[in-house]
C-alpha cells in the first residue's frame, strides 16, 4: 500500500475531483506545492470520494451477484459471470485510503479545533472503512496512514475484520460526543447535510446500527437505531449538481458513457420480484410496487428523467429507510414480533405517501396498506407456505431490505450475513450461470495492494469464501 503514502498524488486526486481551483488560488509557480490553510477545503473532496465508494463501481458489481443488474456486455458481462479480477477493486480502494483516510489524517492536523469538521471526518470515515470492511473482510486500519508515512514506512498490517468493526464503534461514539460538544460550524462544504449537527448525529447512530447487524449483534443495534434517523429529510445523501462533469448522479454517468449499453435493470431478477405481472412477486392485496418499479428502472442505455438514475437525483448513503428496516429486524429478533410489524408498517405509510420516491408516470399506481399479525399466520397472504408466524415476518423484513437497498450495497451484505444462519429467509435470485454453486462471498483485493503489501492475507481469499464475520 506504498500508493497510500504518496501524499501529493492523493492531493491531485483530490483537487481534481473537486474543482479545488474555487478555493485555492494557484501562485505563479504550478509546481510549488500549496499548503492548504483549513482542513474544511479539503471536506469535498472526502465526501465525494465515499459517494464514488458508496454508489460507484463496486456497487453495481454487488447489484450483479445480488439480481439487480445484468451485465451485457464487455467486462460487465466479464464480472456479472464471476470473472471478477483484483484490478477491478483498484479505483474504490483507492478512493477509501487516498481519498478518504490520507486526506482525512491532513484535515486533523491542519485544523484540530475545528470540532464539528472533525466529527464529520469521523463519520465519514467509519462509512468508507466500515464498507471495505464489510466487502474485503480482514483490511488496513490500525497501521493504514502511521505519522509520517513515506515510502520506506513499513507494509500496513490487515487488521481482523471484528477488529475493525469494534474500532469504528469507539470512532462512531467519538463522533456522536463531538458533534454533542462542537462549538464551531461546517457549511456547504459539506454535501451531504450543509453542516446540519442533528442529521449528522442521527446518521453516525444509524451506522452504530447497521455494523451491529452487520456483526449479527442485534440486541446491540437496538440500542441505536432509536437515536438514528428519523425522517425521511435525515437521510444522508449525495447530492448531484446535475449534468455537469464529475458532479452529476453517477448512475447517470455510467449510462451515458461510454459503457452505455453495457448493463441493463431489463430482465432481472429485482425487476420481475416487484412487477405485479408476476404472480410469484411481491406484490398481493396489500401491496403494489407500480411506481417504484418505474423508478428504479435503469435500462442501461441513458437515464430516466426523474428517475433513479436522473443526473441530479440524490444518491442515499445511509437512510431512513434503513433504519426503520434494522429497527424491525432487531425488534423481530429480541422477540417483539408485535413491535417488528408496526415500524414495517411505518415505513410502508412512507412508501404510500408518495413522497418515497418519484412517481414517472401520473398512471403509475403504488399501494402499501397496513400488515397485520394474521397476515404473517398460516395461510395469511405473506405466509402462504406455512412457516412459522416469525420467520414469515422476518422474511417479508429482509425482502424488504433487499428492495428498498437497490443499488447500495445492503442487499449483497444481507446475503452474506444470513447464508450461515437464516437461509431459509435470503431473497432467492439465481446465480449468474451454471458452473458455481455459491454466489460470491466478499470481493477482491486490489492488485495494487497484492503487488505492494507484503502484508497481504496468504492464501490470498477467493470470491466465493465467506469474510470472518459470514461464516
Amino acid at each position: 500500500m506504498k500508493t497510500v503514502y504518496k501524499i501529493l498524488l492523493s492531493f491531485v486526486f483530490l483537487f481534481s475531483a473537486t474543482a479545488c481551483d474555487d478555493y485555492i488560488d494557484v501562485n505563479d509557480n504550478p509546481n510549488q506545492l500549496t499548503e492548504v490553510p483549513s482542513g474544511d477545503l479539503l471536506l469535498r473532496g472526502t465526501l465525494l470520494a465515499n459517494a464514488q465508494v458508496q454508489q460507484g463501481h463496486l456497487s453495481r458489481v454487488s447489484m450483479y451477484y445480488t439480481g439487480g443488474l445484468i451485465g451485457l456486455n464487455l467486462v460487465q458481462q466479464t464480472i456479472y459471470n464471476y470473472d471478477y479480477t483484483p484490478g477491478d477493486t483498484n479505483g474504490t480502494w483507492g478512493h477509501i485510503y487516498n481519498g478518504i483516510l490520507v486526506q482525512n489524517k491532513e484535515i486533523r492536523r491542519i485544523s484540530p479545533n475545528l470540532d464539528m469538521l472533525l466529527a464529520i471526518i469521523d463519520v465519514n470515515e467509519a462509512l468508507a472503512v466500515g464498507t471495505a470492511a464489510s466487502l474485503f473482510g480482514d483490511v488496513p486500519y490500525s497501521t493504514a496512514v502511521p505519522d509520517g508515512a513515506g515510502l520506506d514506512s513499513p507494509d500496513p498490517t490487515f487488521d481482523a475484520q471484528a477488529d475493525v468493526y469494534a474500532s469504528l464503534q469507539t470512532l462512531l461514539d467519538q463522533a456522536i460526543t463531538s458533534i454533542d460538544n462542537s462549538t464551531t460550524a461546517v457549511g456547504s462544504e459539506d454535501n451531504y447535510f450543509n453542516g446540519n449537527k442533528i442529521n449528522w448525529r442521527a446518521a453516525a447512530n444509524t451506522l452504530k446500527a447497521r455494523y451491529y447487524v452487520q456483526t449479527k449483534q442485534y440486541a446491540q443495534a437496538l440500542t441505536y437505531v432509536v437515536d438514528g434517523i428519523n425522517s425521511a429529510s435525515g437521510t444522508m445523501s449525495y447530492n448531484p449538481i446535475g449534468e455537469v462533469d464529475g458532479n452529476s448522479n453517477i448512475l447517470f454517468n455510467f449510462v451515458n458513457s461510454s459503457r452505455a449499453g453495457d448493463m441493463t435493470g431489463e430482465g432481472a431478477f429485482y425487476r420481475e420480484l416487484i412487477d405485479p405481472a408476476n404472480t410469484n412477486g411481491r406484490n398481493n392485496a396489500k401491496t403494489d410496487e407500480t411506481a417504484r418499479r418505474q423508478y428504479t428502472y435503469i435500462d442501461g442505455d441513458g437515464e430516466q428523467t426523474d428517475g433513479i438514475d436522473d443526473a441530479a437525483m440524490p444518491m442515499k448513503l445511509v437512510s431512513f429507510e434503513e433504519n426503520l428496516l434494522i429497527w424491525a429486524e432487531c425488534l423481530l429478533r429480541t422477540n417483539d414480533t408485535q413491535g417488528a410489524i408496526d415500524k414495517l408498517n411505518e415505513l410502508r405509510a412512507h412508501l404510500n405517501s408518495g413522497n418515497a420516491f418519484n412517481i414517472i408516470n401520473a398512471t403509475d399506481t403504488y399501494k402499501y396498506e397496513a400488515y397485520v399479525l394474521a397476515d404473517f399466520e398460516n395461510g395469511g397472504m405473506e405466509n402462504t407456505d406455512g412457516i412459522a408466524v416469525e420467520r414469515a415476518v422476518l422474511r417479508e423484513i429482509i425482502e424488504e431490505r433487499y428492495v428498498t437497498g437497490f443499488s447500495t450495497f445492503m442487499p449483497f451484505n444481507d446475503v452474506r450475513r444470513l447464508k450461515a444462519s437464516d437461509s431459509d429467509v435470503i431473497v432467492p435470485f439465481p446465480l449468474n450461470n451454471s458452473t458455481t454453486t455459491v454466489n460470491p462471498q466478499r470481493l477482491l483485493y486490489p492488485q495494487d495492494e497484492i503487488n505492494g503489501n507484503s502484508n497481504i492475507p496468504s492464501p490470498i481469499p477467493d470470491l466465493f469464501t465467506s469474510t470472518p464475520v459470514n461464516q
